[in-house]
């Protein structure tokens, strides 16, 4: 057997060497060939004289230089810590490959060394358990933040340079979190350090440092989400509405996940289209409907609740449709007169999404008889379930029970 090779993945840190652990130390020590991004590399340059320093953060790239000193230890750095979006993630995994793949790098061992993350370092400087705070990063991505603010008490960001915290800034106050605590931590662990506790109208006046995280303080936060909200929420002027009992049974039936994919085909006023981004948080809902004035309730909606996760398109259906290849939960409460159409494009799907028909029309219930054989021979379980809805009206000093349209729903799953 050959001698065994070591590779160490490093977390620095947040880049004052002070705070390397000795572990870190040690590694960094025995290794012949450091590589990391060129801030990283700078440093612990001085602290660590007569290595080898490359400057890289492509994955491939650093591969290439590992094969080319494979006899030699090597030590890959990595700012903050190595478990919190970090490189070090992919280039363990793509490491891993390689030692199976290939000879060079037989009798490699891999070790870990964790370092201080922004994460920690400002959650113990601002005295917050690390266990009750969310965690996004929007450097180089996007996160769906009304949610994530609105139903957690804290939330820690990693932003995009000084611009991204005022970008996020503005966002807040376009929600109306005119009033949260944010904790911005710029240059942490460096002498320029700078933890201002301020709102998001405070933060848009200052300047700030590309090198920065905040943690965001919502002590109202609520992480309940409740079905079948009352129809009085919703914008809905002349426009039929999917009534609130109704819409509880169909959230019930098309059973949401957070990260769910849903179609909303025929949303009318979009209630049910709001109900899903509500569930679908960490998902994407696309409403489809062909009536101007319901687009422009659809909008209003959508901006009262603050759902950044709907797309909304003015089409009628096919038309539209072109993501429901990936949904897997879809809606259908009106598709004027092409229901088979529709269906047959779903029935192409891998997926098998479940989908949830509403009728209230005895033509529909015939077409959805005709269907449900149908989704049989794909092999769907499917239900229907009647509804007949009642409620109190006031009259005079009596309260009389009122029936609403009975309405079926049919469940292909």
């Amino acid at each position: 057997m050959g001698n065994t090779k070591n590779i160490n993945l490093i977390g620095i840190g947040l880049g004052n060497p002070d705070l390397l652990t000795k572990a870190a130390i040690s590694a960094i020590e025995r290794s012949a060939v450091i590589i990391g991004a060129k801030r990283i590399i700078e440093s612990v340059k001085e602290d660590f004289p007569d290595k080898i320093y490359f400057i890289e953060y492509n994955t491939e790239k650093i591969i290439d230089i590992i094969r080319e000193n494979i006899d030699l230890e090597i030590a890959v750095l990595f700012s903050g810590d190595i478990s919190l979006f970090s490189g070090s993630l992919k280039l363990f995994d793509r490491l891993k490959v390689s030692i199976q793949d290939e000879i060079a790098f037989k009798n490699c061992n891999i070790s870990t060394f964790p370092g201080i993350s922004s994460l920690s370092y400002l959650c113990a400087k601002s005295n917050i358990d690390i266990s009750k705070v969310k965690i996004l990063s929007f450097h180089g991505k996007e996160e769906l933040l009304y949610h994530n603010i609105d139903s957690n008490e804290y939330t820690f960001i990693i932003t995009s340079k000084a611009e991204g915290v005022k970008e996020i800034c503005r966002k807040l106050i376009s929600f109306g979190f005119f009033e949260l605590d944010i904790i911005l931590g710029e240059n942490l662990s460096y002498d320029n350090e700078r933890i201002t506790i301020g709102t998001a109208s405070d933060l848009l006046g200052m300047d700030i440092s590309d090198l920065n995280c905040m943690i965001i303080s919502n002590p109202d936060a609520d992480k309940s989400i409740s079905i079948g909200l009352s129809d009085e929420v919703f914008a809905r002027d002349k426009v039929p509405i999917t009534k609130s009992e109704v819409r509880a049974i169909i959230m019930s039936k098309l059973d949401i996940h957070p990260d769910s994919i849903c179609y909303d085909i025929g949303a009318g006023s979009g209630s049910v289209t709001i109900e899903m981004s509500r569930l679908a948080y960490e998902g994407k809902v696309y409403a489809i409907e062909k009536n101007p004035l319901a687009v422009e309730l659809i909008k209003k909606n959508i901006h009262n609740f603050n759902a950044e996760n709907i797309e909304l398109i003015f089409a009628k259906a096919p038309e539209g449709l072109d993501h429901i290849l990936k949904a897997d939960k879809i809606f259908i409460g009106g598709s004027g007169g092409e229901l088979n159409t529709v269906m047959d494009i779903i029935f192409a799907s891998q997926k098998q999404p479940t989908v949830v028909i509403s009728a209230i029309t005895l033509e529909t219930v015939a077409q959805i008889t005709d269907i449900l054989k149908k989704a049989k021979e794909y092999g769907y379980d499917t239900e229907v379930t009647a509804i007949n809805v009642s409620k109190s009206k006031e009259v005079g000093p009596y309260n009389m029970m009122m029936a609403q349209n009975m309405v079926f729903i049919a469940k292909l799953w």
